[in-house]
């Protein structure tokens, strides 16, 4: 579990980082993105510190990872219903960064 603390951790400086590169370019819209990739890793970060306060970290981190993101796949559903693309996009980018993790799970040992 440590291996993915610091693996959200990283990930979310990377994607400030990222952010404030893409702001000094005036590329704003792209930097708003980033900071939203960096918001979900560090949810995520904060949830797995959560989950290592209970009897079984593994099984609460992965009952969140669930739990969270099916508001955003709501979201994202209602938003392409509603013609919405930039809503679409933001949800699109959390779930985004909610698969990353998930695939980086699944390598843990």
């Amino acid at each position: 579990m440590e291996s993915l603390h610091t693996f959200l951790t990283d990930r979310a400086r990377a994607c400030k980082e990222n952010a404030s590169a893409l702001t000094a370019d005036d590329r704003c819209d792209e930097a708003v993105f980033e900071k939203i990739r960096a918001n979900v890793y560090e949810i995520f970060a904060s949830v797995l510190t959560a989950a290592q306060r209970t009897a079984d970290p593994a099984s609460f981190f992965r009952a969140r990872l669930e739990d969270i993101p099916a508001s955003w796949e709501t979201a994202l559903e209602k938003a392409r219903s509603h013609g919405d693309e930039k809503r679409a996009h933001t949800e699109t980018v959390k779930l985004d960064v909610v698969r990353a993790i998930r695939e980086k799970l699944e390598v843990q040992p």
